[in-house]
């Protein structure tokens, strides 16, 4: 009850007091002409009591109910303002970005990019359409001329891995887009799929660490426990002369390479012969560390994967939250996850309602809903890589 309502409840409690008091007096004094009056003053001071104590008990409930509402008010109130700092931070990350370093295309820039020229204009198509038989003697010489420089290059791209209890950069997926002599971009996935198909794949995947090793050094001096997540096919894994210049580059450059991750999809579990799943294996005893992305989970074998030196899992967003909240088995999948010391990330998140179910799920996340992917400069790798060669 409050407080400015206490003098007109004491004011009625006085006067059915004083009214009860009369009556009582009237009947002690033996004024028997009076009993009718008096009891019917008893009556209304006594229902004018109970009137009173009803409402006092109707006032106390209420006063409790808007206490809790209270306390649910200021507890909304300190969310909305740990979301307002949260958001202010991811604001401030997206316009102040930690400007993620990359190496320059090295030498063998130039064999590549004539194979991603020629991937993205149908080789195959071109090379039937070549005679076999053209004598060389009937090929005339052309005048030598100058190279302009090709307008054709590959560009790195890394995208920022988030921590969600923090909200901060933690790793970086690395990817590389292709932009073609017309100015055409190329995304990372179609041009991962062309070259899957024209069986280029493997040359693809070491060109990216190449790129991605000198980057990861630098960004290493600030962030020792920085990681980048490096694309890796399955006809990688099962050529072996691919895979040991794989490892040849990886022994070589050993100071940066132990921050990369290797991520392949689980469908290409499917597409190893025996020899990509021993090399698989082999990367597994030299202690790199393997993501698992598109990961479903009916029929996942954990125990197998970490055998195989996965650590992460890469689940898309989407499949945490159909529109009615987390589901348990995803709750129990998580906890049995993180006893078996796999940490989950949650890919490709675009909403609000996705990085909330993802923060009930996983760890880490990335998407456009934190931040796209960002072209890294020509000589980001540079100044480490003189110095690591001054040193040498």
């Amino acid at each position: 009850m409050q407080r400015r309502e206490w003098p007109a409840v004491i004011g009625l409690a006085v006067f059915a007091m004083f009214a009860m008091a009369c009556a009582v007096f009237m009947v002690g004094a033996g004024q028997a002409q009076n009993y009718a009056a008096a009891g019917a003053v008893i009556v209304l001071a006594v229902g004018q009591i109970a009137s009173i104590l009803a409402q006092w008990s109707r006032a106390s409930r209420l006063d409790e109910s808007l206490g809790e509402q209270g306390e649910t008010l200021r507890g909304l109130s300190a969310d909305a303002l740990a979301a307002a700092d949260r958001m202010t931070l991811i604001e401030h990350q997206l316009a102040h970005p930690p400007g993620p370093p990359v190496s320059e295309i090295l030498q063998e820039m130039r064999a590549l990019r004539d194979t991603v020229h020629g991937l993205a204009r149908d080789m195959a198509k071109t090379r039937a359409e070549i005679p076999a038989d053209l004598p060389r003697h009937e090929a005339k010489p052309e005048k030598p001329k100058i190279p302009a420089p090709p307008r054709e290059h590959l560009d790195l791209l890394l995208e920022p891995m988030i921590e969600l209890s923090s909200g901060a950069t933690v790793h970086y997926r690395a990817r590389i887009n292709m932009v073609d002599d017309h100015g055409n971009e190329v995304g990372h996935d179609d041009l991962m799929g062309k070259a899957d198909a024209g069986g280029m794949r493997p040359a693809l995947d070491l060109h990216l660490l190449k790129q991605v090793l000198p980057v990861l050094r630098r960004l290493r001096v600030k962030h020792p426990a920085m990681r980048a997540m490096v694309p890796l096919g399955a006809a990688t894994l099962n050529t072996q002369g691919d895979l040991a210049r794989l490892l040849q580059v990886m022994e070589t450059e050993s100071d940066a390479a132990s921050g990369v991750v290797f991520e392949f999809a689980q469908s290409d579990l499917a597409r190893l012969s025996a020899g990509g799943i021993d090399g698989l294996a082999r990367l597994g005893r030299l202690g790199a560390t393997m993501a698992l992305s598109h990961v479903a989970i009916a029929g996942l074998d954990l125990a197998s994967l970490r055998k195989l030196g996965v650590r992460f899992l890469d689940i898309d967003a989407g499949a945490f939250d159909a529109g009615f909240g987390v589901s348990p088995s995803w709750t129990e999948f998580a906890q049995f996850a993180r006893a078996m010391q796999f940490q989950i990330i949650a890919g490709g998140v675009v909403t609000a309602l996705q990085a909330t179910a993802a923060a009930r799920v996983a760890r880490y996340a990335y998407g456009t809903y934190f931040a796209p992917p960002r072209r890294v400069r020509a000589d980001a790798g540079r100044s480490t890589s003189s110095t690591r060669e001054q040193a040498a």
